[in-house]
């Protein structure tokens, strides 16, 4: 078999692969999107992001990445005796029509050791990645924490 009879029969199969993961992407959409600018010298900066399924699919996040940090965590925060505590969660399933909210004093993306400095009205490239190989990009604009806790209350007000 020379390797056009390979290619044509390898295109239908790389072109069924692509709109099945094109499929599975437009499934899924993210709102809300942003990243709260840290104090100088900080070496993690808290995301938050709503990530909804339209699908009647479940789909587990498993993994996050980005260009700009050594590591993306995802944690909750937890109030045990009295003392707050953050938990990481390894995973986050999110059924089929449903909605999964990041947020301030909740579960929320831990973005670890930034290779640079990121201030107010920078951008964070970040890789959701779920299980069955389905991955999205997203980006965070980074916001003043002033702006940021505005944000937070215009959220919760809707």
């Amino acid at each position: 078999m020379n390797l056009y009879q390979r290619l044509a029969t390898l295109i239908p199969f790389l072109l069924l692969a692509c709109a099945n993961l094109a499929q599975a992407t437009e499934d899924l959409e993210i709102h809300d999107a942003w990243a709260r600018e840290a104090p100088p010298g900080a070496a993690v900066m808290a995301g938050y992001l709503t990530l909804h399924n339209h699908s009647s699919e479940t789909y587990t996040l498993t993994n996050l990445q980005s260009p700009q940090f050594e590591k993306v965590e995802i944690h909750r925060t937890e109030e045990r005796d009295g003392m707050t505590q953050m938990i990481k969660v390894s995973q986050v399933i999110l059924g089929p029509k449903d909605s999964v909210r990041f947020q301030p004093g909740g579960m929320h993306l831990m973005l670890m050791k930034p290779k640079k400095p990121l201030k107010a009205g920078a951008k964070i490239s970040l890789t959701l990645s779920f299980s069955g190989e389905t991955s999205m990009q997203v980006t965070l604009p980074v916001k003043k924490a002033e702006a940021s806790i505005h944000h937070d209350m215009q959220t919760h007000m809707h």
